[in-house]
């Protein structure tokens, strides 16, 4: 496990010049680093073998596997089935993911989703720049570009989150690579082709490293393509294509037990369809910058980063939607940028116990205005609608955190984060200024109501694990973890239907509206995991996790109007604290079947997965949760073979939101197929995914919005079809 971060909380700092204090701040570690001789001879690594075993990520589990090493082994089969990055993780006990668009599907961990997951690519932090987060940070990496995954969920250290209450997901592009000393220049490179039936999907990259001792440059470029997918019974689900393309160039330097990583990125999506939104995404840029320094000393690992991503966003009907009856075009523009820094340090002191300090800044600045739309009448939106006005919502943080072990069996973790968090936006306006079209008195009641709000959060966590012999493990922790609220939540200010129903990022077809008065939620976790396996972890495990979590001021909704439209009713809800609490079980594990020369390896490894969730006032259930379920896998290895079958079952999904009229799906269960073949420079991944074509709504899918504007706003709207039966291929070339 790397090393934490931290932040901390300075109300002076939150003005324009903190962007140029990190920089400066790097630049002087940078200057000295060099100078800071590090003696290789005694030097402590950064996790030196007699010093604490770092706690897993993967929920509060034991395992000392390398996630890194895990998830390469599972990621060449994963990427010729999914364009998505999110995708990566579907075997992770605890994460479900929430559908959206083809690239942007958003991971839940123990049913807490979207905001309430910290999601780091490369260490940066990015944001939904987006009304209906059709952007999210996993969005901006393609699958092939990823070389490691790491989930933290429940008690998560605060040194690896904060500002979040899910947990926190990381994700890691190759590291960068030199030359071995003395051999010269290192040439190397990847080449892949993918493509699934099911969509006609379409994908292609390659990465390129050339290097030397000292100085590492590498390339990544990737681009897919895919048109509408068929569910089970062979029918179009409208608005399920897309297009992307990703570009990344890293610089590395090393010398002297110091290396600095400079990252440049640029992503473009001209569309992405999206079936269960009012939107389609017609255009979506992000560039990045991210420069990470790491420093090896007597004292211990230094860890500094700055980064900055700039995103133009562009929404409005896509192509499907436009062959609907009574179209209507409705731009939305947005523009973000986050901008943040990160120090950390690593410190041994003591042969037994490892320190971890740090401090980071993250600011996110919005504006989202929806263009006058032509041909309107007067009332209705002849002016620039005024969403959110320079929005600003910065986050300064701190964080110390202890790492002891006790003795061979007890290893122990304490951390404390302080964050504050403060949010901001200007005035705005409405589409009209004449009084019958419904933004005058909305815009003006928050027009006079001073914007500014701060948050002073506190995070706690308290992790123990035991190991009483080579066969057991066991991990028990509490987390408190607050998240204080987006600039959506807090300022989306309309209660116009028409405006009100572009802020959704939830898929169920619903009106929202923000509340300036909304507290941070304040979640309190307990977690204990229980580890059986033998010695060498290579024959059988067994692992099992239930949770509780009570969230004190969760952000749910309460209904302020309700409209019907043909066949269907809908709410317009506004943001509001609530009480709820979530439990649940994660339980995994495998077993060997057989080892000879003759058949390989084999093994059967499953995972399973319940969740429950409600308001505590009403016993209502929280919005998409998981029901019941469960992945069966038989895998074999044998002489450059990996073959699998794999078992998907979900149960009945009976239990919903019923301010959202979240629609309630039947039970399934589908069976994948899996093989590849690698031998010297060349990798082939076949597949089959979803077998027997069968059909079945996606509990996670929300509702099908193009149906219902077919029907010109008039039929009965319904839950999202899945995808059916779809060949899946992947040829990949090294070299």
């Amino acid at each position: 496990m790397t090393s934490p971060s931290i932040r901390k909380p300075h109300n002076a700092l939150f003005s324009e010049s903190v962007i140029s204090t990190p920089t400066a701040i790097l630049a002087v570690l940078l200057a000295l680093a060099p100078f800071a001789r590090a003696d290789n001879s005694n030097k402590p690594a950064a996790t030196p073998t007699p010093e604490p075993v770092p706690l897993s990520p993967l929920v509060v589990s034991a395992t000392p596997t390398n996630g890194a090493d895990v998830a390469e082994a599972d990621l060449a089969s994963l990427r010729s089935s999914t364009s998505d990055t999110a995708g990566l993780l579907q075997d992770i006990p605890g994460v479900s993911l929430y559908g959206a668009g083809g690239v942007s599907s958003l991971p839940a961990i123990d049913g807490l989703a979207d905001d309430r997951v910290r999601i780091l690519i490369d260490g940066l932090q990015s944001t939904p720049a987006c009304a209906n987060h059709m952007n999210p940070p996993l969005s901006y990496i393609d699958p092939a570009n990823v070389r490691s995954v790491a989930v933290f969920a429940g008690i998560t250290p605060v040194s690896v989150g904060g500002d979040s209450i899910g947990g926190t997901i990381q994700i890691k592009s190759a590291a960068p690579e030199f030359a071995p000393a003395g051999q010269g220049t290192l040439i190397k490179g990847q080449t892949g082709v993918s493509y699934r039936s099911n969509g006609n999907a379409r994908e292609g990259d390659v990465a390129a490293t050339i290097a030397d001792q000292n100085l590492s440059v590498t390339y990544n470029g990737s681009t897919v393509e895919a048109g509408d997918y068929k569910d089970g019974n062979g029918d179009t689900v409208t608005s399920t294509y897309y297009k992307a393309s990703n570009q990344a160039l890293a610089f590395a330097v090393e010398g002297n037990g110091n290396e600095i990583v400079v990252r440049v990125g640029q992503q473009f999506i001209p569309r992405q369809g999206f079936a269960n939104e009012q939107m389609d995404m017609v255009s979506n840029r992000a560039t990045t910058l991210n420069i990470d320094y790491t420093g090896n000393f007597d004292w211990g690992t230094l860890d500094g980063r700055v980064y900055r991503q700039e995103t133009r966003h562009e929404m409005d009907l896509g192509k499907d939607k436009l062959t609907f009856p009574m179209p209507m075009i409705m731009p939305m523009d947005t523009r973000g940028r986050d901008t943040g820094y990160s120090l950390k340090a690593e410190i041994p002191v003591a042969r037994q116990e490892t320190l971890r300090l740090g401090n980071e800044f993250h600011r996110f600045t919005l504006n989202d205005w929806w263009p006058p739309v032509a041909g309107t009448a007067p009332m209705m939106a002849p002016d620039t609608f005024e969403s959110i006005n320079n929005g600003r919502r910065d986050v300064l943080s701190v964080f110390a955190e202890w790492e002891a072990k006790w003795s061979q069996q007890l290893t122990t973790l304490f951390g404390v984060r302080n964050e504050t968090v403060h949010t901001d936006t200007g005035n705005v306006q409405g589409y009209s200024t004449d009084p019958m079209g419904g933004y005058v008195d909305d815009a003006t009641a928050f027009n006079a109501r001073d914007h500014a709000r701060h948050d002073n959060n506190w995070d706690l966590t308290a992790l123990a694990r035991f190991e009483p012999d080579s066969n057991s493990t066991y991990e028990i922790g509490y987390a408190r973890k607050v998240r204080s609220p987006n600039l959506y939540e807090r300022y989306a200010w309309s209660t116009n239907w028409m405006a009100s129903g572009m802020i959704n990022w939830f898929g169920d077809g619903n009106y929202y509206v923000g509340n300036l008065d909304l507290k941070p939620e304040t979640a309190h976790t307990l977690s204990a995991t229980a580890d059986w396996h033998d010695s060498a972890r290579k024959s059988w495990e067994l692992k099992a996790t239930p949770y509780y979590t009570y969230v004190q001021d969760y952000i749910g909704v309460k209904a302020i109007g309700t409209s019907t439209y043909g066949a269907s009713t809908f709410n317009q809800l506004q943001f509001a604290n609530r009480n709820a609490e979530l439990y649940g079980l994660d339980v995994s594990g495998f077993v060997g079947l057989w080892d000879n020369a003759s058949s390989g390896n084999g093994r059967l490894k499953g995972a399973l997965g319940y969740v429950r969730g409600k308001t505590v006032a009403t016993g209502d259930s929280l919005y998409h949760l998981l029901p019941l379920n469960a992945r069966l896998a038989l895998e074999q290895k044998v002489s450059g073979w990996t073959n699998a079958i794999e078992w998907q079952l979900v149960a009945r999904k009976s239990r919903v939101d019923p301010l959202r009229y979240e629609p309630k799906t039947g039970g399934y269960g589908l069976v994948n197929l899996r093989t590849g073949y690698e031998w010297k420079f060349v990798r082939v991944d076949l597949g089959v995914t979803n077998l027997f074509n069968k059909f079945y709504y996606l509990p996670l899918g929300g509702v099908n919005f193009d149906d219902y504007l077919a029907s010109g706003w008039m039929g009965k709207i319904g839950p999202l079809a899945a995808p059916g039966r779809s060949f899946d291929a992947r040829v990949t070339v090294t070299f």
